[in-house]
């Protein structure tokens, strides 16, 4: 067996390695790190729907104002479980990713490909973002007419039968609602089919914040784009409206973080400071993580949750009335310093694992909701659908006998397979699906931008 001197120095060798591996060096920035953060976004949102689906007091910080907490209410734990936070971090990373190529080609020199980038990265979005988008509606809406959300319209979980498509009508009413629910879901983000893809509209038009932020900012001296990106972040912060802190705050500040992290003297500041960097990475992850599980309902039902309520009060604007949501993006942006500030955990979320679940993030994004309706609610409430039976009371209203739900040993089985079945086709989605829908998007953009060898040629004398 090893001696214990040999295994210490087996794991400094292991830590100097992940450290090395993530951060290139001191003057190489490591950007791998947010393909892993996406899977973990994708994943926390697939997670969140089978709790509002099966176990939805896990939103609640316990059962009841007198009942103990359960295990996964408790503060860390609870995190996963109650929402938010998913759409939250892909917010972030849009603004970082859209950000990270025209920053590089500005700090290279390259103001004219940093332009161009922006230019066709803006081209490029919407129909990356409709076309799969509409491929998996329109999945949905074929399963509709078979029948295939019958059971989850008749179980005994009331959040699946209430965002589960309605009986369908005639064919003719159907295709007619089919190109309704398209113009809806580009409009005002209602999906009659998938309302999980509610967060693609605001995605989007965010997209077009950051590059219109970005075009006005490039020529700005790296210090005042800072300074900008901090007003505009403060700005948005300030603003008591309804999801300013999920979407347009994570857009500036991923902006904001790539800006800084690709700047190779405050790389060099933090590589000198370790032990610091060290300190503060934990205290923003650990800090962040508590205050981003506050409930998304029954906030008042725990010392610790009132504690942040009273807190809010002071930290956040006048006339917001939405403080889980406050406390959840301000959670994220603290973790997600502490990740910006870790070599460590760039490198673990850089690994083989977390990289394909990023790669078939947006993939999972599209398909769960579709897949839990039809395949996860047969394997806990049975594939016929039946007995399902509607009575009359005295009043003459309807009383309805929801399908009822497996034990134990069935959710044993069926979250397991539904995870297996979710990212097999995923991984199908993205490898043949989200393809096809590039190659059509690369077509669309030769076909509809000038050559740019011909317009030299046009411009020499």
């Amino acid at each position: 067996m090893p001696s214990i001197p040999q295994l210490s120095l087996l794991r400094r060798s292991l830590l100097s390695s992940v450290e090395s591996a993530s951060s290139g060096g001191n003057r190489r920035q490591n950007v791998q790190w947010v393909e892993g953060v996406r899977g973990v976004a994708s994943f926390f949102v697939v997670v969140t729907h089978l709790c509002r689906s099966w176990d939805y007091s896990l939103w609640f910080p316990r059962d009841s104002e007198t009942a103990d907490p359960q295990l996964l209410q408790l503060p860390f734990l609870r995190l996963p479980w109650q929402g938010r936070i998913g759409v939250t971090m892909f917010a972030f990373l849009t603004g970082y990713v859209c950000a990270l190529k025209p920053l590089r080609q500005l700090k290279s020199g390259n103001m004219a490909g940093a332009m161009t980038t922006l230019g066709k990265s803006a081209f490029r979005r919407p129909p990356r973002f409709i076309m799969p988008a509409t491929i998996a509606m329109f999945l949905a809406w074929f399963l509709a007419q078979i029948g295939g959300f019958k059971v989850s319209q008749r179980c005994d979980a009331r959040w699946l039968r209430s965002s589960s498509p309605s009986d369908v009508g005639t064919i003719t009413e159907e295709i007619y609602r089919f190109f309704q629910a398209f113009q809806q879901q580009w409009s005002n983000g209602h999906n009659p089919y998938d309302d999980h893809q509610w967060a693609l509209l605001p995605l989007l038009q965010g997209a077009f914040l950051i590059y219109v932020t970005l075009f006005a900012t490039l020529f700005m001296k790296f210090r005042y784009r800072i300074f900008t990106l901090t007003v505009l972040l403060w700005w948005f912060w300030s603003v008591p409206k309804p999801f300013k802190e999920t979407f347009e705050c994570q857009f500036i500040y991923g902006i904001l973080l790539c800006d800084i992290g690709s700047d190779t003297k405050f790389r060099d500041v933090v590589n000198s400071w370790v032990k610091t960097r060290r300190f503060v990475q934990t205290f923003c992850i650990i800090l962040g993580w508590y205050v981003a599980g506050y409930p998304g309902e029954r906030g008042d039902w725990a010392e610790w949750s009132r504690q942040l309520t009273y807190i809010g009060e002071y930290i956040f604007p006048q006339g917001m009335n939405d403080q889980p949501r406050r406390w959840t993006a301000a959670g994220w942006m603290l973790m997600v310093t502490g990740i910006w500030l870790s070599p460590t955990l760039q490198a673990i979320l850089s690994n083989k694992l977390f990289m394909w679940i990023g790669r078939n993030s947006f993939a999972v994004y599209l398909t769960h909701g579709t897949i839990l309706r039809v395949v996860a609610a047969r394997f806990v409430y049975g594939f016929s659908g039946e007995p399902f039976i509607v009575e009359k009371n005295e009043k003459g209203e309807d009383v309805f006998h929801w399908l009822p739900r497996g034990g134990p040993l069935t959710f044993t089985i069926a979250i397991p397979a539904f995870f297996v079945v979710t990212y097999t086709v995923a991984h199908l989605w993205t490898t043949y699906v989200d393809s096809m829908c590039a190659r059509a998007t690369v077509w669309l953009e030769k076909t509809m931008f000038e050559d740019e060898d011909e317009k030299r040629m046009m411009q020499l004398p």
